[in-house]
């Protein structure tokens, strides 16, 4: 049986390789306002997030989980073990993707169903994956002036009564884009790609 991180790695390869405007996954993304992190992120056009169930794995943190990424997401897939799938349909929302994954000898992957827009989106979650200059930086973009020392909490509430959704996801996707990895405060693993595949999306 494979484990998590050679599944994710898989992952990892078949996503930017096949999903047109993928640009970086981040492994382990911490979600705001939970405890828990995103096995991976896939960054482009979208913020998608992807939560891995092998074999070994239960499924008894899913519906945590599902309540989590649904915060911070535009869209999100549950990738699980074929044994895993009758179970995972039943709690998810319809309007997570669910993929089937199968190891034998090499790592597959199959969609049973894709993702659509996360419709419970939630802003309040979402800029607090932004550091104080980041945010500094998309209020002065905005043409904002906010004051140079106020705090981070304040600055987060600026933002979001100056931006539209749209602004601030695109303002997020471009900040964790840009961040140097090996002095990232939040801990992930990042991958980039340099050229966009001309591929359809899986």
């Amino acid at each position: 049986m494979a484990g998590e991180a050679v599944v994710r790695d898989a992952l990892r390869t078949h996503l930017l390789a096949g999903v047109i405007g993928a640009l970086d996954t981040l492994e382990e993304l911490w979600v705001p306002r939970s405890n828990e992190r995103a096995d991976l992120a896939l960054l482009g056009r979208r913020m998608d997030g992807f939560e891995i169930k092998t074999e070994r794995d239960t499924l008894r943190r899913l519906p945590r989980q599902v309540d989590a990424y649904g915060r911070l997401f535009d869209r999100c897939t549950v990738v699980v073990a074929d044994n895993h799938r009758e179970k995972a349909e039943k709690i998810v929302p319809d309007w997570w993707g669910i993929t089937t994954v199968v190891v034998n000898g090499h790592v597959s992957f199959a969609t049973v169903r894709k993702p659509r827009q996360n419709p419970v989106l939630d802003p309040e979650t979402l800029v607090r994956l932004l550091w104080r200059d980041e945010v500094m930086g998309a209020l002065h973009a905005l043409g904002a002036e906010p004051h140079p020392k106020a705090h981070r909490a304040s600055l987060w509430n600026e933002l979001l009564s100056s931006t539209t959704l749209t602004q601030l996801r695109r303002a997020v996707r471009a900040a964790l884009l840009n961040r140097d990895a090996a002095n990232a405060r939040i801990p992930t693993r990042r991958f980039r790609v340099q050229t966009l595949p001309a591929v359809a999306h899986p």
